[in-house]
């Protein structure tokens, strides 16, 4: 049997490092009794992973009597240790991924890092593609983050912020040669950062507001994002040049920063009219703010006098236009600026961004104030001037004089707009249609409906004040007919959100098909769309038709097989219909961080995608754990800017290995009759097995995730029973309880069928070694299974009603079976053999992540016993486990 590999020397010195810190820091705060109990049930937990089975089997029962004698004083800090050492553990997972990057970067041309834009290049050059179509590509090239709230990141700024200097720690012990006493004082530096997270409270006292999650999603952009978006031209020249030998030439970011925090009404209640409006003035202060700091730093660069350098006529012009518009700022400058004219035009844009800022304040007070016409209203006159800048330096000989931060600059307002992320709308598609009957003389309109009107009417003042790019996108959840956008279509135009001289809507209208049937019949929807002669002049007024694919819905009514064909089908026949219609579709990928809700890998996942699919354009969500592991340091950001907008090009250029078309038509086939048998498997217990739900809501902490104050959404859309049930807190609970069921759940049957058929084990073996889809499929479900760990699971069954007990056998065995099934795909004689750097960070996790587990199973038992007071320590477990499963919702 192979061994796990130990945990490269790097990242074991630096866990070791901070776990050090955390003992000292346990031992003064609450004293050596805490400490010697931590210690105690940490050693219990790895030796139930290691050593013989009997062994095992008893340090688990001592685990589990520790922890069921333990008093809830105890159990509160025990289980802060352990979700502290957590986001240390992840904190120095991250500064090793950054390590690794860099130890690639400097290794030079013979190994770029796999999944870099350099990598991208050299395998775009390898497979033939000329550079004239590679720039032909990044020209059209659009990639849309959307940034979605999620119950498990609620994570308070300050923590955020403690973090980020941590880390910043870390790198400089990495980076600079210390000297012994600058050594001291990082690591009293670091000690004083731990001691500081571990006397915050972690927790809200309340359910986080729709504006907290506001503010934590918008920190990551200011914090991280924000930069990193403005180099992206950079790293693809760079990328570029290193690969081709030739020079990129001038390109634009194709990255976008979205976001539907404060603007997601899908059964969020809290998402009102006041909230909508409030998140928009929310993101054009931030924004702005952050501006008024970049132009003020341009200011302290630009300093070039006409006595060396000519400024060029068009600053000029721009300079007198400027002075006509602002005279007073003229007269106020006077001297301070003469003959220095680049630092003379930002002082007219600093005033230009400062009117814009005092408006929004002053609206945000209440103040019916309106924008000064001088003011920027929208990012493409900020980008104007910012282009005038450009030019003039680039005619100055300024190319290595600032010209290249004004670029930056340029960059970043077009991915980010004017308000740090371009607000989206989300609202159930029965609202829109129940809003259109009111106003043609029908019922009056639900309660959901007159809120999307008012929203909508409040978008209208938003956009006449900042332009479209405040907001744009009209998410209509749960669609499933033409009439359901056409009824939205209609909501708009009643709102004021219709531009009369193009015939067009000033949003677009997108459906978001989500359960089996919506994604089978979006085909017929888009036919239907395109036939409509209004719908027809909107859409070629506004250039696109945006569809959202929901891989969360699909795979909760269906399991993750029968999700994952439905998906591929959609996909292929509504690019299909939007080609034979002549019109550009854009994909937008409702994706989660669980495999079952559409997880994985980021660029494996745009890979895996169907060919002609992407075509330049590709949207994702963003959420819950991403947020942090994708985006909690600047060089992470970087990073996965370039996995998914490298993703994007391969998939765009067709330059990945393929199977030949005739190949690929049979591996669908068998797909799909593999999904069939999944879906069946799935659907008799989750659905057909009328035990079920009293099994699954005393087997996980379903009910707990729903009353404990961890996000602004409710876990369900509306009453009802398990279909109302959202995705995420159904993904979420089934990770809580390690069982992780949705991501594997219906799999082993299915692949044990097919191996079963004629030929059918060579086909599959085929398959996974040609098809990037089926692939991308088998390793998601790997993953899950590496990280469930069913012997803890069965202690949660075990809470379950005794009738309720056969099915925990029968998702014992089925698991069994996926893994039996999953070996023999992808020859491993372990999960994860072949991704050693995942399988290692699962094995240094879970000894620390079962504690919490078995804690987790007897504060369940004591609430369920009418026990009070443990509301906060279920809430740190949860909270705990998913920071250490990763991939929770």
């Amino acid at each position: 049997m192979a061994r796990i590999r130990p945990v490269d020397p790097p990242l074991r010195r630096d866990v070791r490092l901070l776990g050090r810190l955390l003992g000292e820091v346990l031992v003064e705060q609450e004293g050596p009794a805490l400490f010697e109990l931590e210690e105690r049930v940490r050693h219990l937990a790895i030796q139930r992973r290691r050593g013989p089975m009997e062994g095992r089997r008893a340090a688990a029962a001592e685990l589990a009597q520790v922890l069921q004698r333990l008093p809830l004083s105890q159990a509160e800090p025990v289980l802060r240790a352990f979700a502290v050492y957590f986001q240390l553990v992840n904190l120095a997972e991250q500064h090793h991924r950054i390590r690794r990057a860099r130890a690639h970067a400097s290794e030079g041309v013979t190994r770029p890092q796999r999944g870099s834009l350099e990598a991208t290049m050299r395998e775009l050059k390898r497979a033939g593609v000329p550079p004239a179509r590679v720039r032909e590509a990044l020209d059209g090239m659009r990639v849309t983050l959307t940034l979605t709230a999620h119950p498990t990141q609620a994570v308070r700024r300050t923590l955020l912020e403690k973090l980020y200097r941590l880390a910043q720690l870390l790198e400089e012990r990495d980076r600079c040669r210390l000297t012994p006493r600058e050594r001291a004082e990082n690591l009293a530096a670091m000690r004083e950062e731990i001691t500081a997270l571990w006397q915050t409270d972690e927790l809200r006292r309340e359910r986080p507001t729709v504006g907290d999650e506001v503010k934590n999603v918008l920190w990551y952009v200011e914090e991280m994002l924000a930069d990193e978006v403005g180099c992206v031209p950079e790293s693809l020249a760079w990328a570029f040049e290193r690969a081709y030998g030739e020079p990129l030439g001038p390109v634009a970011t194709p990255v976008r920063v979205h976001s539907w925090v404060g603007g997601d009404m899908d059964g969020n209640p809290l998402v009102t009219p006041e909230v909508f409006a409030d998140t928009l003035r929310a993101h054009h202060a931030r924004g702005l703010r952050l501006l008024l700091r970049e132009v003020a730093r341009l200011g302290g660069m630009l300093s070039q006098s006409v006595r060396h350098v000519a400024p060029g006529d068009a600053l000029e012009r721009s300079l007198a236009e400027d002075a006509r518009e602002l005279p007073e700022v003229a007269k106020l400058q006077g001297a301070r600026t003469e003959g220095e004219p680049w630092r003379r035009k930002l002082r007219f844009m600093e005033e230009r961004l400062l009117r814009g800022l005092r408006f929004v304040e002053a609206r945000r007070q209440g103040v019916d104030a309106k924008l000064p016409d001088a003011a920027y209203h929208s990012p493409e006159a900020l980008m104007a001037d910012l282009g005038v800048l450009e030019r003039s330096l680039a005619e100055a000989r300024g190319d290595q004089a600032g010209l290249r931060e004004v670029r930056r600059m340029h960059e970043r307002v077009r991915a980010l707009g004017l308000g740090l992320a371009e607000l989206e709308i989300r609202a159930p598609a029965e609202d829109a249609v129940s809003a259109t009957r009111a106003a043609e003389g029908g019922p009056p309109a639900s309660e959901g409906g007159a809120r999307l009107m008012a929203v909508l009417e409040r978008l209208k003042e938003a956009q006449a004040v900042g332009s479209e790019a405040v907001c744009r996108t009209l998410i209509l959840s749960m669609a499933s007919t033409a009439e359901d956008v056409l009824a939205a279509l209609a909501c708009a135009r009643r709102a004021g959100l219709w531009d009369d001289a193009r015939g067009c809507a000033t949003v677009d209208v997108v459906p978001l098909f989500e359960q089996l049937g919506a994604l089978d019949a979006g085909p017929d929807v888009l036919r239907a769309l395109f036939a409509n002669p209004v719908y027809r002049r909107h859409l070629r007024a506004r250039g696109v038709q945006e569809v959202m694919v929901g891989y969360s819905d699909s795979g909760k009514e269906v399991g993750l097989l029968a999700a994952s064909a439905a998906l591929y089908r959609a996909q292929v026949a509504l690019t299909e219909v939007a080609r034979a219609n002549g019109v550009t579709l854009r994909l937008f990928h409702g994706r989660g961080e669980t495999v079952a809700r559409g997880g994985g890998p980021a660029q494996t996942a745009i890979l895996a995608l169907p060919p002609g699919t992407v075509a330049g354009a590709y949207k994702a969500t963003e959420q819950g754990e991403a947020m942090d592991h994708k985006y909690a340091r600047p060089e992470l950001a970087r990073r996965t800017l370039e996995l998914v907008v490298g993703g994007v090009l391969l998939h765009t250029l067709d330059a990945q290995p393929r199977p030949p078309p005739e190949e690929e038509a049979t591996y669908r086939a068998a797909f799909d009759a593999l999904a069939e048998d999944g879906r069946r498997a799935y659907r008799a217990l989750v659905w057909d097995e009328p035990r079920f739900v009293p099994f699954f809501m005393a087997a996980t902490p379903v009910e707990e995730i729903a009353a404990l104050p961890i996000g602004s959404r409710p876990s369900k859309r509306k009453a009802g029973g398990l279909e109302t049930l959202r995705a995420i807190p159904w993904s979420f609970a089934w990770t809580q309880s390690r069982a992780i069921l949705p991501g594997w759940y219906g799999v082993g049957t299915a692949l044990e069928a097919l191996a079963a058929r004629p030929g059918g084990a060579a086909l599959s073996q085929r398959m996974y070694r040609e098809w990037p889809f089926f692939r991308s499929v088998i390793d998601n479900v790997t993953m899950v299974l590496a990280k469930a760990d069913m012997a803890i699971a069965s202690r949660y069954a075990a809470l379950a009603p005794s009738a309720t007990r056969p099915l925990w056998r029968a998702i014992r065995a089925e698991y069994m079976r996926t893994r039996r099934q999953v070996k023999r795909l992808t020859g491993e004689a372990r999960l994860l053999d072949n991704m050693p750097q995942l399988q290692r960070s699962i094995s240094l996790r879970n000894p620390y992540v079962d504690p919490m587990s078995f804690l987790q199973v007897e504060l369940l038992r004591r609430k369920r016993e009418g026990s009070g007071d443990v509301d906060r320590p279920l809430l740190l477990t949860l909270n705990g486990i998913a920071a250490g499963m990763r991939n929770t919702g």
